[in-house]
This record gives structure tokens, C-alpha cells and sequence, in this order.
């Protein structure tokens, strides 16, 4: 083969070298914008699972403050219902039905907020504080009549030594005040013996209006198994020792169902 044919061939290589130049610069740009548009998809599907993390972020720190919330207020309602059974036998009869009412109404719509979000450790602890909260409300009528007549007939006592005293108001307000601290100790006969003493020393005292008087005669009539823990004593009051113990049962569940820093409950 001489030179002439030897750049016939070279001319006619040259055609298919321009056209693999060509096609591989076009591959090139095609892998190019592949590429770009991978990144794109791996970057958008990135951004989803972001905002979808971020949602269940607010989300469940929404519900951590709003389970706060209603925890929080649930205590809240049960602690003022509490308040008003303590601060019951002040208030005068007319008022005690309704505002004790007001509050155990109260608590009920609280613990049905906090129902709806609880864990099942919390929501137990939460029934607790609300059944006694309503055992507390079948009580709390007789124990403030108790109460305050037991307060009354202290306050009647002479201001010396009521045991040596010959003022016979203040005599019959001491004798009343040992029938009823023992009431609850005595036989059914004991009871029926002593009921007359019991009417006539609460008359006598002159501590009780007739309609008072009436009120503590149909209570020791009635004697509740409950009567020993109503009165309390001088400084213990067993009806509310025991919510205190509940209470803090809860406030305990409820700062472990939340996070550390979200409280809002008081011990």
C-alpha cells in the first residue's frame, strides 16, 4: 500500500473518530444532567424525612406540654377541692352543698381532660386521686357538721379548766364534746343511753342553734364508720392525709410521664 492509499484510509477513519468525539461529549452531558437530577431527587427526599422529623418533633412536644397542662390542672382542680372540704365546716350549712359541688364538678372535668393524653402508669394514678376525691365528697357534708360543732363546743368551754368548772353552760358544752369524741366507741345500747344526755348538753351549752343542735343529733343518730376519721384530732386529720399521700403519688407519675424541664406542678 503506498502513501495515496494510506490517507484514504486516514480520511476515511477520521469520520467515525469525530462522530465517537461527538457522542460520548452528548453521553457526557446526559450523565451530567443524570446526576443532577439523582442529587436533586436525594436532596428532595432528604428535605421530606427532615420536615417529617421536625413534625413529629413539635408534634410530641405538643403533646408533652398539653399532657403538662393537663396534669397540671387536673392537681389544680383536686387541690381546691380539697381546700374547700378542709374549709368546709366554717362556711355556713346554706353553703356547704354548693360549694362543694362547684369543686368536685371541677376535678371531674379536669381528669377527663387529662384521660384523653395520660400513659396508663399516670391515668391509674390520676382514677386514685379522683375516687377519693369523690369518696372525700360523700363525707365531707357530715364531717363539717362534726367538726364544727366539735369547734363550737370548745370554744364554749370555760376558759379555766373546764373539768373543775361550775358554770353549767360551759359544763354541758364539755360533757357534749366527750359524748362526741366517743361517740364512735360505744356500744348501739351505750349510744341509746347516752343520746338524751347528748341533746339536752348540746341544748344547754347555748353553743348551737336549735337547727345545729338537730344537725349533730341526726349525725350521732346515723353513726358513720366513718366518724373516728372525720373528727381527727388535734393535729392529725386522717381524711387528708391520706389525698396528701395520693397526691404526691401523682405529682411523681406526672413529672416522669413529661419531660424534666417541662414542669408545672407544685409538691
Amino acid at each position: 500500500m503506498d502513501i495515496a492509499d494510506l490517507g484514504a484510509v486516514a480520511a476515511l477513519l477520521s469520520i467515525p473518530v469525530g462522530l465517537i468525539t461527538v457522542w460520548w461529549n452528548a453521553r457526557s452531558a446526559d450523565g451530567g444532567t443524570r446526576a443532577t437530577l439523582i442529587a436533586g431527587i436525594t436532596q428532595a427526599d432528604a428535605s421530606v424525612v427532615a420536615a417529617q422529623v421536625q413534625g413529629l418533633r413539635e408534634f410530641e412536644s405538643w403533646q408533652q406540654a398539653t399532657l403538662a397542662d393537663a396534669s397540671a390542672g387536673f392537681l389544680r382542680s383536686a387541690d381546691a377541692f380539697v381546700r374547700t372540704v378542709r374549709m368546709l365546716p366554717e362556711f355556713d350549712n346554706d353553703q356547704r352543698a354548693s360549694r362543694l359541688d362547684i369543686h368536685g364538678v371541677e376535678v371531674e372535668t379536669a381528669f377527663s381532660s387529662l384521660d384523653l393524653l395520660a400513659p396508663p402508669d399516670l391515668r391509674r394514678s390520676a382514677e386514685e386521686v379522683l375516687s377519693y376525691c369523690k369518696s372525700l365528697e360523700r363525707k365531707a357534708l357530715d364531717r363539717a357538721v362534726l367538726r364544727s360543732a366539735i369547734k363550737a363546743l370548745e370554744d364554749g368551754w370555760c376558759y379555766g379548766n373546764p373539768e373543775t368548772c361550775n358554770h353549767p353552760h360551759h359544763g354541758s358544752a364539755w360533757v357534749a364534746w366527750e359524748l362526741l369524741m366517743d361517740w364512735p366507741r360505744k356500744d348501739e345500747e351505750a349510744r341509746e343511753e347516752d343520746r338524751g344526755l347528748l341533746e339536752y348538753c348540746l341544748e344547754d351549752s347555748c353553743c348551737f342553734s336549735e337547727q345545729e343542735a338537730r344537725r349533730v343529733l341526726a349525725l350521732a343518730d346515723r353513726n358513720p364508720g366513718s366518724w373516728t376519721q372525720m373528727l381527727g384530732g388535734w393535729v392529725r386529720d386522717p381524711l387528708l392525709e391520706r389525698f396528701t399521700s395520693l397526691r404526691a403519688s401523682f405529682v411523681d407519675e406526672a413529672r416522669g410521664a413529661r419531660p424534666a424541664d417541662a414542669t408545672g406542678l407544685s409538691a
